[in-house]
């Protein structure tokens, strides 16, 4: 079992969970009865209870916390099962990432951390927000097992996934991943 934490920009795997149709998603924006949060959330702050996909957080960074808190408790539950959650390499110069990471570390909790660094937060490039090599280190320095992986890769992609999962709920600890 996975829980998901995504972020605004996370609408191809909702799509992809929900076998590609658009109803769902499209139910959302209008507000209609068909809407599975019922006009509660801001619209393209999708969710889903049937998979797991908790609902989207505006602020930046906030469901990295979010998922090591349901990951600790996947653990204290005897679940065989972990988080996985989705950030982009401006959240990494957050608090919150670095509260999430120190959170997860020292719980040792099953989270899968897949961090998009595509070279921009919004409009400013890395090497304006951090001078470390990369978000691996930073995943390093907590004493969580990191690797960076070619995004364009897909193989490599799909095996780096399959391997942090493992990792995550067999030795009940967290991973980093970089593309």
């Amino acid at each position: 079992m996975l829980v998901l934490f995504e972020t605004p920009a996370g609408f191809a795997l909702f799509k992809v969970l929900n076998e590609g149709k658009l109803s769902e998603v499209q139910d959302i924006k209008p507000h209609n009865t068909n809407d599975l949060g019922k006009g509660r959330q801001m619209p393209i702050h999708y969710g889903s209870n049937k998979h797991n996909y908790f609902t989207v957080s505006s602020p930046i960074a906030t469901q990295l916390p979010q998922a090591v808190g349901a990951a600790y408790s996947l653990k204290m539950d005897g679940k065989s099962a972990c988080a996985v959650t989705f950030c982009g390499d401006g959240s990494t110069s957050e608090g919150d990432f670095h509260a999430a990471l120190n959170f997860a570390a020292v719980m040792e909790a099953p989270v899968v951390f897949i961090c998009r660094n595509n070279g921009w937060a919004i409009s400013t490039p890395v090497e304006e927000q951090f001078r470390s090599d990369g978000i691996v280190v930073k995943g390093q320095a907590y004493g969580i097992w990191s690797m960076r992986v070619d995004g364009n890769d897909a193989l490599a992609v799909y095996s780096a996934v399959h391997t942090a999962r493992e990792i995550a709920i067999k030795e009940q600890r967290p991973v980093l991943i970089s593309f």
